[in-house]
């Protein structure tokens, strides 16, 4: 009889302590999982700048000063992470790009982009940014696809700020992530 209880009382044991070790790795696992969408770039600028990613929520590319958000990049050649957080509340179904206001400004080289929603993103090197954003002429780029990287240059000695509106790419990427919540 003693023999039967300590059997039960080691299985009841080791069962607790194997849900309680599930649980833990799965607040582990949630930690980091952003609760709102955030679109990540790896990129370095000449000189400082001031980054936006503006976004629309009604399906168009109809995009509105209010609807903008700001990150600052330092100058120099070391690669760093602008970071853009949307509210909960925002959910965006086009995103439009905009690399600096800076008129000195030499040259952006985009190294990465990744797209966030609660876990569930999408990314790509600088080297596929128009396969999601569109090629815009009147902006000098040079594709560097060794390294990853699209490098957007003055033009005709001017840097014009440089945006890019989303291409099938980016909008189907939106939709694939925010379609279902985690």
């Amino acid at each position: 009889m003693k023999n039967k209880f300590l059997i039960v009382l080691f299985a009841a044991v080791a069962t607790l302590t194997s849900c309680k070790n599930e649980k833990e790795v799965s607040k582990e696992e949630n930690k980091d999982v952003k609760k709102y969408f955030n679109v990540e770039i790896e990129a370095s600028a000449a000189k400082s700048d001031n980054f936006a990613m503006y976004f629309s929520e009604d399906g168009t590319t109809n995009f509105k000063d209010i609807n903008a958000v700001w990150a600052g990049i330092k100058g120099g050649p070391e690669f760093q992470k602008v970071t853009f957080n949307l509210s909960e509340e925002k959910m965006p179904t086009h995103i439009r790009l905009d690399f600096g206001l800076n008129n000195d400004q030499d040259s952006v080289v985009i190294k990465n982009v990744k797209v966030d929603y609660f876990g569930k993103d999408f990314q790509f090197k600088g080297s596929e940014f128009f396969k999601y954003f569109i090629e815009d002429k009147q902006f000098n780029t040079k594709i560097d696809a060794a390294k990853g990287t699209v490098t957007i240059l003055k033009k005709d000695g001017v840097y014009k700020t440089p945006y890019y509106y989303p291409a099938q790419g980016s909008i189907d990427g939106i939709i694939k992530i925010t379609s279902t919540k985690k």
